[in-house]
């Protein structure tokens, strides 16, 4: 599929280089490519020309199907009869088509079992609806956890508190096509499904939003955004007041599913202003405060990481979301997710990756009076929360690795070995992920690269030695030829947890 964007001034739909020199001379590529929706209509808003020339523009780059678009459909006959495309390609562009069709096996059905019958005996099977849920539980993230906040008790009384805590809508996410977020289980009825010895005291606290332009834009494409017409004090005080009378507070906050995705960027990527008032005053009672998060992106939660006891990122957690949210804050499953994302500080550290380039002036992080310097004058390089980060309920070590060999030829692959210890009170699963940096090159490098994980399941005192192997192609990379190579020299080799807690070994490439 074409990307909307353009390389070196020419949209990909457009662009001959990328998409027949590159891609298939270079690269070998022999199947059909599609644009995405109407991108060679939106290339007359990049200024490539009227229907006419986008279309023929199109064909001769490469691209072989418009998807909805319909400029093709409606120009390429005319585009024929002034020649500014030949019959040999529409024909090209049709048997492209059409052989990667037969090979999916759609001449013989071309919906490939998808019938009324099917869907009936299919949709929320038991066994589907079971899956749901574990995949569920195993996505959500534990970010914090202070004296063992997490897991909650099954007895006792819970003040669940937020404008996300029943919201079955927003479960299911935004990219959720024809799912039926009806039958998604909110927060608030998975606790009870989960821990029914609990009394939970539900306050709503604060509205997703009070931006009422933000509130109308999101309505008007299936926010379904119900607004509580109270004050934000009575909330406010509603949620305090319930907060007071529990022996720990569950606060659902985050982003409407309408509020992340496609076409819902954010200039300001903390939880909304509302959201924020009511956290403020519920962590005034004094009580223990638990975050739950749902959200579709990284969020610049300095605040809620200073002053929540416990983070539990959930995502939008899907049908069976409110079960397996439940099941984790409960401890009925030990959380495991890692974060695919790196969490900045603040919206200012944006972007920020950890497979970054070093400047050539990079921060060691000791010598902070050297003024020339890449860094930030009122908050450290470092992010929130790095990419591959992810508390358990238990916890690990790392032991440090062994390598099969400390220099290896070219095409000849290495062997990493470290020992994974799980060193707390609970049974758990731990991700480890192996990193390499390549240390001079003929381009400039990332500091970190990730080239393997592995998820291992430990019980409380067991350790497990994993193996990684590094092959080849794991040390290669595109040069300013686009040819893909590896370099003799120094790599470095890290393994750990996240990207950041890692230890490390060295090897040499020959």
């Amino acid at each position: 599929m074409t990307s909307f964007n353009d390389i070196n001034g020419v949209p990909a739909t457009g662009n001959k280089w990328l998409m027949t020199d590159l891609l298939r001379t270079q690269w070998g590529f022999n199947g059909f490519v599609a644009t995405d929706y109407t991108a060679i209509n939106e290339m007359t808003a990049h200024g490539m020309g009227n229907d006419a020339q986008v279309s023929a523009l199109a064909l001769n780059a490469g691209t072989d199907q418009d998807m909805v678009g319909e400029i093709f459909l409606k120009n390429l006959a005319q585009n024929l009869k002034d020649g500014t495309v030949k019959q040999e390609q529409i024909d090209l562009a049709c048997r492209r088509v059409l052989e990667a069709k037969y090979k999916l096996g759609l001449f013989q059905d071309p919906y490939r079992g998808v019938t009324e019958k099917r869907a009936k005996a299919t949709m929320m099977k038991k066994e589907f609806i079971a899956d749901a849920r574990n995949i569920s539980r195993k996505s959500l993230v534990l970010l914090k956890n202070d004296k063992n906040t997490l897991p909650l008790k099954k007895t006792g009384t819970i003040a669940l508190i937020g404008p996300l805590a029943n919201r079955q809508r927003d479960m299911i996410g935004s990219w959720s096509g024809a799912g039926d977020w009806k039958q998604a289980v909110s927060l608030e009825q998975g606790i009870k499904n989960v821990a029914g010895g609990v009394k939970v005291v539900y306050a709503q606290g604060a509205n997703i939003t009070d931006d009422q332009q933000m509130i109308e834009r999101l309505n008007a494409h299936g926010g379904d955004l119900n607004i509580d017409k109270r004050t934000p004090e009575a909330m406010i005080q509603e949620a305090v007041q319930a907060a007071q009378s529990a022996d720990v507070i569950v606060a659902a906050v985050g982003e409407s599913q309408g509020m992340t995705g496609e076409a819902a960027s954010r200039a300001d990527i903390s939880i909304p202003a509302p959201q924020m008032e009511l956290l403020k005053a519920l962590k005034k009672t004094g009580k223990p405060l638990v975050l739950v998060l749902m959200n579709g992106r990284p969020m610049a939660l300095s605040w809620e990481n200073q002053n929540a006891d416990a983070i539990l990122e959930t995502w939008f957690s899907g049908t069976q979301g409110g079960n397996a949210i439940a099941d984790v804050l409960f401890g009925d499953y030990n959380p495991s997710g890692k974060i695919t994302a790196t969490f900045p500080q603040v919206v200012g550290q944006v972007p920020i990756f950890y497979n970054h380039k070093n400047t050539g002036r990079p921060f060691n992080g000791t010598d902070k009076l050297d003024k020339y310097k890449s860094r930030y004058l009122d908050v450290s390089n470092e992010p929130l929360y790095p990419f591959g980060y992810g508390l358990s309920y238990t916890t690990f070590s790392y032991s440090k690795p062994e390598l099969s060999k400390t220099s290896i030829k070219q095409n000849e692959p290495l062997e990493v070995r470290v020992t994974v210890r799980n060193t707390g009170n609970y049974d758990g699963e731990e991700t480890a992920q192996l990193y390499i940096r390549d240390m001079v090159g003929s381009i400039t490098r990332p500091v970190k690269e990730l080239k393997g994980f592995q998820k291992v399941a430990l019980k409380k005192g067991e350790s497990k030695t994993l193996t990684f192997r590094l092959s080849p192609d794991d040390l290669k990379f595109y040069n300013t030829d686009l040819k893909f190579v590896s370099e003799p020299g120094d790599f470095q080799v890290f393994v750990g947890g996240n990207s950041r807690d890692v230890q490390e070994a060295a090897f040499k490439l020959e």
